[in-house]
């Protein structure tokens, strides 16, 4: 067998040329081959592609074939070299490669295939190249852009956007259930004896808690354009047998509102109005103390003597039904405007209006009857320090109360602040200041007790803390069986300070029924000037939701410390797979160069050799 040698001028024509100028022009019959300077082979290039175009299809062709039938030899080779041994014969002239005519029917079927399979190929590679271009160029657009801003940082601003379907607007709209109400109501163990004199203290028994289940929904959501949101919260309580351990049948003894409450009202009214009240109690017969059963105090409390007072009074007496819980959930909805956005970040949460007043219109004093930056404790502004002192507002203490922080504690594996409510919270101002909570035709109370009464049609109610912890002692002394405790009376609030986000809270108050100086009403004048304390509730968010712990333990503890790490891993992933795609789609384009044009790089040397 003779292997054919071609000049090196020959071969660096071909190295040069054929991929630039033959195949082309065989791609495209219309361009001229003029382009090729080399005058001693350019008549045989022409001659060639113009007399024979098979033999420059197959230059093109020869990758894909294991065999070619029309050149008398068997390639075994790489593809290369199979075009090597090929176009040296064919330059030498061996008879035994001349290609038959291009329209034979044997050269479309032995050439047809091969072309079409490396197209395919070609497009299968182009097509995964693109796509992970497109992947390697997002991972490192991401990476490079949480340099910038972080996640951390999107995370708290999503949040403050309340933007509906995200975990922050879902779980305030629809709240999980963790609220527990507690009250105890204190029972009167001494009443004939008072009554008769030979005590001159009544004596109460505390009894409870009773717990229910307050349920809080959200509706009628409105985002208004200048960074407000307005809401209708609806709050409900559902009682909670299998907690409790006393029957709703169970009887207590009770002061009796209609009588003591009515009567303080009026300590101030005329003779004859007097008159007329002690003629109706006695014609009703009306006793200052009555027993009760516990759902008839907290659902169900009335007396004819209210009855008939709404009836004749009805602006004066707009309710007959005075169950302590009945007064409180019976129309427990109202339109909140709160602050929210980016914008507001420190005053996120805080309300604008309550049902559409930026006041409680309760109390002459405008700072006093200011709702504006108080909160009703759901959540509280991001970023919280140990100098803020956060504003939290409930419709039954009729007041916005300060929370001021206490200390560190941990919880949940996180490090949260304890607020507390001031011990002197309902006292009286020290300094001679002005009487924020008090009507200016009313007496003032002592130290300790806060009236509520402009929340409840006028009615003489008072707030403090339960068993009147942090009260005037003389407030105290005035009954017997009150216990103060500071761990189990006081009120406080465990928010986690990044987010804002309350994770337990207890907040405590008691009720008492207030009576004035009472003349004109033998039956009872022995109560004046008495603070009857009548029952106290505990508001226990007990916890928070696992999907909500879980967020916020990833958002405070973990993804400050892997956000760094993490975007310079990604925008180092995503270098690396542009390099890749850049160095694959090289590596492709020189294997179709040297497969589809055949070059002549790994043509045999010159020398030649006679076997």
């Amino acid at each position: 067998m003779k292997t054919h040698a071609i000049s090196s001028e020959r071969r660096s024509f071909f190295r040069r040329n054929l991929a630039e100028v033959v195949v082309p022009t065989i791609l495209d019959p219309k361009k001229s081959l003029d382009a090729i300077d080399i005058p001693k082979d350019i008549e045989f290039v022409k001659k060639t592609c113009r007399k024979d175009n098979v033999v420059c299809r197959v230059l093109a062709r020869l990758c894909g074939l294991q065999t070619d039938p029309r050149c008398d030899v068997s390639f075994d080779g790489s593809a290369e070299e199979q075009a090597s041994v090929f176009i040296s014969r064919k330059l030498e002239g061996d008879p035994g490669v001349t290609a038959p005519d291009a329209a034979s029917g044997e050269t479309a079927s032995s050439t047809g295939s091969a072309p079409s399979q490396n197209v395919e190929t070609h497009q299968r590679t182009k097509l995964g190249s693109i796509f992970l271009s497109i992947i390697a160029v997002l991972i490192t657009s991401i990476g490079c852009f949480t340099l910038v801003r972080t996640p951390y940082d999107i995370l708290m601003n999503e949040r403050l956007k309340m933007v509906r379907g995200l975990p922050a607007f879902d779980w305030w709209y629809t709240p999980p259930d963790e609220v527990l109400l507690r009250v105890y109501i204190f029972n009167i163990t001494n009443s004939e004896e008072f009554l008769n004199g030979s005590h001159t203290k009544l004596h109460f028994q505390e009894i409870g808690p009773l717990v229910f289940r307050e349920k809080l929904r959200h509706s009628n959501v409105v985002f208004n354009d200048n960074g407000t949101m307005t809401y209708v919260a609806h709050r409900t309580a559902h009682f909670l047998p299998e907690m409790t351990n006393i029957n709703l049948s169970a009887e207590v003894i009770q002061p009796n509102l209609a009588v003591l409450g009515m009567s303080s009202y009026l300590w101030d009214a005329s003779f004859f109005t007097k008159m007329g009240f002690n003629v109706l109690m006695n014609r009703l017969d009306s006793k200052p103390i009555v027993k009760l059963t516990v759902n008839q105090t907290l659902w169900n409390l009335t007396d004819p003597l209210l009855q008939v007072a709404r009836v004749m009074a009805p602006n004066l007496v707009p309710d007959d039904n005075m169950g302590f819980l009945h007064q409180i959930y019976h129309n427990f909805k109202d339109e909140v405007t709160v602050f929210m956005g980016p914008e507001n970040s420190r005053r996120f949460f805080t309300m604008e209006h309550f049902n559409g007043s930026p006041r409680l219109n309760h109390w002459r004093n405008e700072t006093c009857d200011s709702i504006y930056g108080a909160t009703e404790g759901v959540a509280y502004h991001q970023f919280i320090t140990k100098n803020d002192t956060l504003r939290y507002f409930r419709k039954t203490m009729c007041r916005v109360t300060p929370l001021n922080y206490k200390c560190d504690v941990e919880k949940l594996g996180m490090t949260a602040y304890r607020f507390e409510l001031p011990p002197n919270i309902f006292n009286r101002p020290a300094d001679g200041g002005e009487e924020c909570f008090n009507q200016p035709h009313l007496p003032y109370l002592p130290s300790g007790v806060s009236d509520v009464s402009p929340c409840y049609f006028d009615f003489p109610l008072a707030s403090s803390f339960p068993h009147f912890l942090n009260a005037d002692p003389s407030v105290r002394d005035s009954v017997k069986g009150m216990e103060p405790n500071a761990d189990k009376h006081g009120s406080f609030v465990i928010v986690e300070p990044t987010t804002g986000v309350p994770m337990e809270s207890r907040a405590r108050s008691q009720s008492n029924l207030v009576v004035r100086q009472i003349t004109g009403f033998p039956r009872i004048e022995r109560f004046s000037n008495m603070i009857i304390p009548m029952f106290w509730a505990e508001y226990n968010q007990v916890g928070l939701p696992w999907y909500i712990s879980g967020l916020m333990y990833f958002t405070v503890m973990i993804l400050p410390k892997i956000q760094a790490p993490g975007s310079f891993a990604m925008a180092l992933l995503g270098l690396i797979l542009l390099v890749v795609v850049v160095r694959r789609e090289i590596a492709h384009r020189k294997k179709r160069t040297l497969s589809s044009y055949s070059s002549l790089d790994l043509l045999p040397s010159t020398s030649s050799q006679e076997s």
